[in-house]
């Protein structure tokens, strides 16, 4: 039953991550319906396919490795399908979508009615450690922005305070750390194939997807 849910939410964010990626990339205003933009391509179809694994991945490590409540597989589910849509937008414009990030705050504050419902006490808790996630990276990688010219974008620091609304201090923690060693990674290589140079900006999206997708397959929060 559980797996079915899963599912069907993944299912329904894939669909409106994929459109709202084809929108945003061709300066759709959302009031509006192309579906002409919606065609299939081949990176269209690399994007789609990559999303169905790593869901299919997540849904099999949260059910039956780490076997966690519904409701938290939920939650996970939809921060990395937030971040999926975010990725390949950062990918190509350099550029985080505030309204993807709003989205992914009204998702979360539908979470937090479910959690309230479920457990008053517990959902006081998890509120409390969220809010305190927030404020600690936010703030942090604030300060880091002021102190070091560039070294992150605004785009970035907000999404790791929505995702610390998700994944609470710890989890939001082992998100970043893997982050941050993707990205190492990355930079490395882009450096030694000469495709970047070492002014060069590299999108930090697509290592928050891959870091907090690792995070939560070992962590399972």
């Amino acid at each position: 039953m559980v797996v079915a849910l899963d599912s069907v939410l993944s299912i329904l964010l894939i669909v409106l991550g994929y459109v709202a990626v084809c929108y945003v990339l061709h300066h759709i205003k959302w009031n509006k319906i192309d579906v002409g933009v919606l065609k299939l391509s081949r990176n269209k179809i690399l994007y789609l396919s990559s999303v169905l694994i790593v869901c299919g991945i997540m849904i099999y490590m949260l059910q039956f490795f780490y076997k966690i409540p519904m409701l938290s597989q939920f939650k996970l589910l939809t921060l990395i399908l937030i971040l999926f849509p975010t990725a390949a937008v950062d990918y190509k414009i350099k550029k985080i979508p505030n309204k993807f990030l709003i989205a992914g705050l009204i998702l979360r504050m539908v979470f937090y009615i479910f959690e309230f419902i479920q457990s008053f006490e517990n959902a006081f808790s998890v509120l409390k450690d969220n809010l305190l996630a927030v404020v600690i990276y936010g703030v942090f990688f604030l300060l880091l922005l002021l102190v070091f010219k560039n070294s992150i974008g605004m785009g970035d620091i907000k999404l790791f305070a929505l995702m610390g609304l998700y994944q609470g201090i710890w989890g939001t923690f082992s998100a970043i750390f893997f982050s941050l060693v993707v990205s190492f990674f990355v930079s490395i290589y882009l450096l030694i194939t000469r495709k970047k140079k070492k002014k060069d900006t590299i999108p930090f999206g697509p290592s928050i997807l891959i870091g907090t997708f690792l995070s939560i397959c070992l962590s399972g929060m």
